[in-house]
């Protein structure tokens, strides 16, 4: 399972596991054995043959009146050591070892003709050579005297102590590093979720503060850099902006003279497409020095407008036009925008409503603190490759560039950054039932 793309969860997750790692790495130096042959602690081993014989004898050599505080005497190291009366029931997924296991020729050796049982996993072998291997599981002997001693592996002091008391403190270690963990991580990662807001505010406003240099030293030289590469791209979109609007203010000088020139040609049909042609031309300047401005639209004189006056003012007038739009019975909601920033985005998706898709519909939904007003047509749409890039600057879902067909290719991406630039969104989608939904989502109060 992959980890979170959230930064904080992949160190914390990352600096656990380290933790589990040495706990576990711990746990198994204390129980693994520490030693091969005849030397060395043996953790959850059966005793040796020879260890076994000198057990069994010593019992067998005890008084009765003893044997019991003997037995009890040898039952504190690693190995268990019991009296029954009988040999015990074989265990749940164990079995007796029989002379196919490779120790057990040693154990018979080295008990002599005793009775025994050695039981072992199911699944598991007895080892030959100095250990029985950590498949045995307890070895039972009848005495002499009929009783059967039954010597049966266990932890040491050392591990009972470690999966006891010792895991508790281990758990409250944990906990107490968990708690510091998170709060050194916290403190880590929150100036980078804090410079990565800031990066999408520049990103809606090209007039967003400056980030500000704090945190560790790498994020600080982080916030310096982009505070730099802020500072160089406002000032080329200022730059850009100022330049397009002198190209502009001097084309007007020149189109007014065209103008009046026009007045002057004799041909009455000419003069009239002449005076069409200069008046999308200064149209086409008038969109194109809009878009140029980044800050067109950014929430200036933002109110709280009435969608549903605003579109049956919008309607009456189309119908004036002679133009098809209708607006839905339902249509309500509130939107906080410009007003002419609201007009100019409806306007521009209902002329490409109305050029592309005829009949028109305009509705608004209320959603909560946002409002959604919508432009559908009954048109042929648009695939979805061209929706993905319409709304780019002179894109055209009409590709031969004729004036007749289609404007210049800036009507979406006026109302796209308008939207933006009050705290909006626009989006393009095929309709079902055919044509094209162009969608506004505004706010429906400011932003607190």
């Amino acid at each position: 399972m992959m980890l979170s793309d959230n930064l904080s969860t992949r160190m914390t997750a990352i600096l656990l596991a380290g933790l589990a790692v040495m706990l576990v790495i711990g746990a198994a130096l204390l129980v693994w054995p520490q030693g091969r042959g005849e030397g060395g602690v043996r953790f959850y081993q059966l005793p040796r043959p020879s260890e076994a014989r000198a057990i069994i004898e010593a019992v067998e050599a005890s008084p009765p009146a003893v044997r019991a505080k003997v037995v009890k005497a040898l039952d504190t190291g690693v190995i268990r050591t019991t009296l029954d009366e009988g040999f015990p029931p074989l265990q749940l997924r164990a079995r007796a070892a029989d002379a196919s296991d490779p120790g057990y020729r040693a154990y018979r050796q080295a008990l002599g003709a005793r009775d025994l049982r050695i039981d072992i996993r199911r699944g598991g072998r007895l080892k030959e050579g100095a250990l029985p291997g950590r498949h045995a599981l307890r070895l039972s002997v009848r005495l002499a005297d009929g009783e059967v001693l039954v010597l049966r592996r266990r932890a040491p002091d050392t591990a009972r102590q470690f999966f006891g008391r010792v895991s508790l403190a281990a758990a409250t270690v944990l906990v107490v590093t968990l708690l510091m963990l998170a709060l050194a991580v916290r403190q880590t990662t929150l100036p980078v979720s804090l410079l990565a807001k800031d990066v999408v505010r520049f990103g809606d406003n090209l007039n967003a503060k400056a980030l500000p240099l704090q945190g560790p030293r790498e994020l600080r030289e982080l916030s310096a850099a982009f505070n730099t590469m802020q500072g160089r791209i406002r000032g080329l979109m200022d730059e850009r902006t100022r330049m397009l609007a002198a190209i502009a203010h001097d084309l007007r000088t020149y189109l007014t003279r065209l103008t009046l020139r026009a007045e002057f040609i004799s041909d009455d049909a000419q003069r009239a497409k002449a005076g069409t042609d200069l008046a999308e031309m200064s149209q086409l300047l008038d969109d194109t020095l809009l878009f140029a401005r980044q800050d067109a639209g950014r929430g200036d004189g933002a109110r709280a407008i009435d969608i549903r006056r605003e579109l049956e003012t919008l309607v009456a007038l189309r119908f004036e036009m002679g133009q098809v739009v209708l607006l839905a019975p339902e249509a309500a909601g509130a939107a906080w925008a410009s007003p002419l920033a609201l007009r100019r985005m409806i306007d521009n998706l209902v002329d490409n409503a109305v050029r592309y898709g005829g009949a028109v519909t305009v509705d608004a939904r209320p959603l909560g603190c946002r409002v959604e007003i919508t432009v559908l047509d009954n048109g042929p749409g648009l695939p979805d490759a061209v929706l993905e890039t319409i709304t780019a600057p002179f894109e055209r879902g009409e590709t031969s560039r004729n004036r007749l067909t289609g404007g210049a290719g800036l009507g979406l991406s006026i109302v796209k950054a308008l939207a933006q630039g009050q705290s909006g969104r626009l989006t393009l989608a095929n309709r079902p039932e055919g044509g094209l939904a162009a969608t506004i989502d505004l706010p429906a109060r400011p932003a607190s």
